[in-house]
């Protein structure tokens, strides 16, 4: 262009310098040089004229693809579910990029969120998807590759190694996908990915909180029925302790008053969590219905027993340890798969070791009665597994060991005090290791 303006420059100086020579130039050649100029004027304004216009068309679709990016930005900023924006995405893209039909497909939290708009024949999305089909990445069907649609653009809505789905125009209303259009529309996906990694945080967070709340109420539920008030007689003396590792647990205890004696209870039902609290509330109930209506320890765990086989499943079973402590210290045990009963008497300690198989593996088993007598001061201990598994930092358990030695040190002292005592050297022993199971500690203490 700046070549053609020196040409004519240099052609209006040769004019000038002609037309000022001595030599008078006949009017004829004169119109005839003009007009050359004349014409060469024009050619050089319609050149002007179209460049004008290419770059004016240029900057317009910029500013429209600018205008188009800035929308996307605003109006992703303000959505939560991505399915909710398809319909304003669909409207703000064809602003820019005329297309004949869209598909969005996205599986979002297992959930599949689809999305389709033709805005001209009906068949171009069927025709889409079956191109659609086997493909990967991003996809451009151009005029000479296929032969179902003129074009296509597909671009995969993919994010932090997640592939969400896949967002697929069709068919340019005219001329062909430009790189321009693939910008937009990878755009458009980078923005739709994050809507979908941002709305699965949010929608984690609050079934996390739900299920929070939910075990906080199971929670209240499982220590609302644990005993309020242990039984305090002038013969014996019982504290007891339920820890559960995650919110609501398995464990369970319980202490009853009937009659002359003190019924006494430990269990620990398989598994943690919800499940095992679901089944340590039917245990309870069952427990505490029979044990006012049943003639005999042995019946009783017979009888409750045979309940939790109908009820258990499998994989499923409960080892407890069942007391009656009558007031002339004669004592009754059935250790159904329990733990060791710890008894100590004079600071020497005694294992009262399991006899019988846990509960709710076998119907027809015989729970015999263990019978011992307890002397004035002899201390009993029943506790779950959680307690002598409890590990440190270094995976080491506490073990029997440790469990039985801090006995013997505070075997004289009060209920209380004993469990006072354990519960602070198992906190020592931890340290910040985290606990994995529920923990139970029963301590009772026959006055005479």
């Amino acid at each position: 262009m700046v070549d053609n303006f020196e040409a004519l420059y240099k052609k209006l100086n040769h004019l000038t310098q002609m037309a000022s020579d001595d030599r008078m130039l006949s009017k004829k050649e004169l119109f005839s040089l003009l007009e050359q100029v004349l014409n060469q004027m024009d050619q050089l304004r319609n050149e002007y004229t179209k460049l004008l216009q290419d770059h004016l068309e240029e900057l317009s679709r910029t500013y429209q693809e600018i205008a188009t990016l800035f929308e996307l930005n605003s109006m992703f900023a303000s959505v939560v579910d991505p399915s909710e924006i398809f319909e304003s995405l669909t409207q703000t893209l064809r602003q820019t990029v005329p297309f004949g039909a869209i598909i969005i497909d996205l599986t979002v939290l297992g959930k599949v969120l689809s999305y389709e708009k033709s805005f001209e024949r009906q068949d171009l999305i069927s025709r889409a998807r079956r191109l659609l089909e086997t493909v990967e990445g991003v996809v451009l069907i151009e005029p000479e590759h296929g032969a179902e649609l003129k074009n296509l653009l597909s671009v995969p809505v993919s994010s932090g190694g997640t592939n969400w789905g896949r967002i697929t125009l069709v068919e340019r209303e005219s001329g062909i996908f430009t790189a321009a259009d693939r910008k937009i529309l990878e755009a458009a996906a980078f923005q739709l990915a994050a809507t979908c990694e941002r709305y699965t945080r949010l929608w984690r967070e609050i079934e996390r909180q739900r299920i929070r709340e939910q075990l906080e109420i199971a929670k209240r539920i499982q220590t609302s029925l644990l005993p309020k008030r242990l039984p305090r007689t002038r013969h014996f003396e019982i504290a007891a302790q339920m820890v559960p590792a995650i919110q609501v647990g398995g464990d369970y205890y319980d202490a009853i008053s009937i009659g002359q004696c003190v019924f006494v209870t430990v269990a620990d039902v398989s598994g943690k969590g919800i499940p095992a609290a679901l089944l340590m509330t039917s245990l309870r109930s069952t427990l505490r219905a029979l044990v006012k209506n049943t003639f005999g320890l042995s019946r009783l765990a017979e009888e409750l027993n045979r309940v939790l086989c109908e009820d258990l499943e499998e994989d499923r079973f409960v080892t407890m340890a069942l007391m009656c402590l009558h007031e002339n210290g004669e004592a009754h045990l059935i250790n159904a798969g329990h733990n060791p009963i710890v008894c100590v008497r004079e600071g020497q300690v005694e294992l009262l070791e399991a006899r019988t198989l846990p509960m709710g593996i076998m119907k027809d088993v015989s729970y015999e009665e263990t019978k011992f007598q307890l002397y004035p001061m002899d201390t009993l201990m029943i506790y779950t597994d959680g307690v002598t598994e409890a590990r440190n930092p270094a995976g080491e358990e506490f073990g029997l060991e440790r469990l039985t030695n801090a006995v013997k040190r505070c075997w004289n002292a009060s209920t209380e005090e004993i469990m006072r005592k354990i519960e602070d050297e198992l906190k020592l022993f931890c340290g910040d290791a985290p606990q994995h199971d529920d923990s139970t500690l029963v301590v009772v203490k026959y006055l005479g």
